[in-house]
């Protein structure tokens, strides 16, 4: 029990310093800023342009813990927190949803489901130049599969890379691999654009669900895939 519990303030430690680490680099960034910079970001002229797609919404609830957990929520609270990152960063972001809906149910054809993946294509197609990050979380029979993993497609192997490597700092124990994206993952193997879908973790896993519910473990995830596109846009 004891070493359980020295194991839970270790990580809680570790994921405190890499929290406090990663706001004062941006805050550094931050006011190191010039006022052209506000005014491109203003203007919508930055030349640096990121698309988050929060998975699920609405009725579509994507995975569901045990405990009643949905994905979509957890979806949308990494993905606001790393808009936060990236915009304070300099970077225009591109939301694809900011709320609890479904997409794309303007269309005519199609079911709610292909009509929602069908909008978040589009929203993804439109910035050509731009990164796309798709956030979701895993859920699988097997409690024991733990884990952060990244899918991405064209383009996008470098900030795959950046990311899985970055979330190390979280999880030492970690040792998923990238994966090219197949036709099974349609937003990925469909774009025009460089994409990348994370799997933050397993909801299946009780452990690790209990991290995902808390603020401090979503910053840190959106920590690890900032700095992955962070890495994207340096290369370029």
């Amino acid at each position: 029990m004891q070493r359980k519990e020295a194991a839970r303030v270790c990580l809680g430690f570790l994921l405190t310093v890499l929290i406090m680490a990663g706001a004062i680099a941006l805050l550094s960034v931050w006011l190191s800023r010039d006022s052209d910079a506000d005014e491109l970001q203003a203007g919508g002229e930055a030349h640096r342009v990121v698309v988050i797609d929060a998975g699920h919404g609405g009725a579509d609830g994507g995975a569901v813990a045990h405990d009643g957990t949905l994905e979509k929520d957890i979806n949308l609270e990494i993905a606001r927190v790393l808009a936060a990152l990236m915009r304070v960063s300099g970077y225009k972001v591109v939301m694809t949803r900011e709320r609890d809906e479904m997409l794309g149910q303007d269309m005519t054809s199609g079911s709610a489901k292909m009509r929602d993946l069908k909008k978040r294509l589009e929203i993804s197609s439109s910035y050509p130049e731009a990164l796309t990050v798709s956030v979701h979380c895993n859920k699988f029979p097997q409690e024991s599969c733990h884990g952060l993993q990244v899918y991405y497609g064209e383009g996008a192997q470098v900030a795959a890379e950046a990311v899985q490597n970055a979330f190390s700092l979280v999880d030492s124990s970690n040792r998923r691999k990238i994966k090219k994206a197949d036709s099974s993952i349609y937003l990925l193997h469909r774009a025009s654009a460089p994409s990348i879908l994370v799997e933050c973790g397993f909801l299946s896993n009780r452990a690790e669900l209990e991290g995902l519910k808390t603020e401090e473990y979503r910053k840190a995830l959106a920590l690890a895939i900032f700095h992955g596109a962070s890495e994207f846009y340096d290369i370029q």
